[in-house]
């Protein structure tokens, strides 16, 4: 019977149909169920690293005084009171706060800096009811970020602190848009109980920018102002900044920070600060009580914001290295340079005594200088608590700290020095009943110890450790001793 149908059909030259494939069963609600255990899981293995924060400021001021080493001006008025008013107290309610994320091993905890500049002291809740105060290690007002640790309490000679964990580490520049992200944080105030609140989403878009509003005017542009934040679609409600944006591997890529909306209208978008390389050096910095550095160059944009040279500051590594107004900066180092911000990014990425090759575009061909950056002089208050020990009173820096902004496209272009040309290194403080107080003047600059050149303040420090005696320091117009 086969062999008939087989012959009948070459008879009529038709070739029977081949059976069709076995359709895939999808189970939906097993995909459901596995994208719902991966948030959760992501979830459960982060919240212990969040905490909540409390700033208690005694009035409007914006000088931060929780500073680890810093002793805090209280009077009467600001004592804890019994009762409600007691800040470890569960009654206490809380109208100033914001959220944190264990980094360290011993206790330390990054968030944003805004959430706590001006505290007098710092309040923390974290898992397991746990209460403690905490103290500034560093700051660092162009990220917006800032490190702080527990204040540890002695008993029977004992250093005790709050059992933490840290959150692992992970990296913002793997993510793509649609990445499914969980942000943990305190809205609402609501984390008194040491258990924070999560939002689910997907990175939205990536190198987002927040608009300078009236208070930032002053100190100009900074990190969050130029395109380099995460954009989520999860809406984040008060005291969400300064929490903790993680992938499915419960890592840290991210950290949430204020949204962007005008004033008055509903927040639709979340924002966070990226855990990238820039940001992972910074935190590296913070995290040892000590100032992060950015690389400088020295140069004035075009106004109409793309990459060609408007002006160039006297002494900087830019003038040193020959960069000449209207060349069109097209690279630093590998990085390829479109215009203004991705300059200073590129710049700013990079440490600070860093040999770079910028490429330039001048008169229709490619020239490549090779330079070493200087020091971004950072507006705001800088807070570290680890930093190389005065000399007979004396605090100095790089040059490029003393240049003056002169609007958002100026990359700095003015010196407040006398001899701009010159190496050295600038005065930046003089203690008040030190060797040097009436000697020397802040901004002074000083570009040789006992007539030995110096050209950073590691070339200052190393020329004066080991210095007995009178040392004569030598600026462009005198000369000055400074006594033992």
């Amino acid at each position: 019977m086969l062999a008939c149908f087989w012959l009948s059909c070459l008879l009529v030259g038709q070739v029977p149909a081949a059976p069709e494939p076995a359709k895939p069963v999808i189970d939906s609600r097993a995909i459901v169920n596995a994208l719902e255990t991966a948030v959760a899981d992501s979830i459960e293995n982060t919240q212990e690293s969040v905490v909540a924060v409390s700033p208690i400021r005694r009035n409007a001021g914006t000088t931060t005084n929780a500073v680890r080493g810093k002793t805090v001006p209280v009077g009467a008025d600001f004592r804890p009171m019994a009762g409600v008013f007691d800040p470890m107290s569960q009654d206490f309610q809380s109208f100033d706060y914001g959220s944190g994320v264990v980094i360290g091993t011993e206790g330390q905890i990054l968030t944003t800096f805004h959430v706590v500049q001006g505290a007098d002291m710092i309040l923390v809740r974290a898992a397991n009811r746990q209460e403690f105060y905490a103290e500034v290690i560093a700051s660092d007002p162009r990220s917006d970020l800032v490190v702080i640790a527990p204040k540890l309490i002695t008993e029977n000679g004992i250093a005790k602190g709050p059992v933490l964990k840290p959150i692992k580490m992970g990296d913002s520049d793997k993510l793509r848009r649609g990445s499914f992200l969980v942000a943990l944080g305190n809205p609402f105030n609501s984390a008194k109980d040491g258990r924070p609140s999560a939002a689910f989403g997907i990175l939205s878009n990536r190198a987002r920018r927040l608009d300078l509003n009236i208070d930032e005017s002053m100190t100009g542009r900074q990190l969050r102002h130029l395109p380099t934040l995460l954009q989520l679609d999860s809406k984040l409600n008060l005291g969400m900044s300064g929490g903790a944006l993680v992938n499915m591997n419960g890592e840290l890529v991210g950290l949430t920070t204020t949204g962007g909306n005008p004033q008055g209208f509903d927040a639709q978008a979340g924002y966070a600060i990226p855990i990238d390389a820039l940001i992972r050096r910074s935190i590296a910095s913070l995290i040892q009580g000590k100032a992060v550095e950015y690389g400088f160059l020295g140069v004035s944009l075009n106004a109409s914001g793309n990459n060609v040279i408007n002006g160039v500051s006297p002494g900087t590594p830019a003038a040193k290295a020959g960069l000449l107004p209207q060349d069109e900066i097209v690279a630093v180092g590998e990085f390829p340079i479109t215009d203004g911000d991705s300059l200073v990014l590129a710049v700013n990425a990079l440490p600070v005594e860093t040999p770079v090759k910028i490429t330039v575009r001048r008169d229709g061909r490619e020239i490549s200088k090779e330079l070493i950056l200087a020091k971004f002089p950072v507006a705001g208050e800088v807070i570290a608590t680890n930093k190389p020990a005065p000399w007979r009173g004396i605090e100095v820096d790089y040059p490029s700290v003393g240049v003056g902004n002169q609007g958002p496209q100026a990359e700095l272009p003015v010196l407040r020095t006398g001899q701009p040309d010159l190496d050295g290194v600038l005065v930046t403080r003089v203690e008040q009943d030190s060797p040097a107080f009436g000697t020397l003047k802040i901004g002074t600059l000083i570009i040789a110890v006992n007539e030995k050149p110096v050209k950073s303040p590691r070339e200052f420090r190393e020329a004066v450790a080991n210095a007995k005696g009178k040392v004569r320091l030598k600026s462009p117009d005198a000369d000055f001793e400074i006594p033992e």
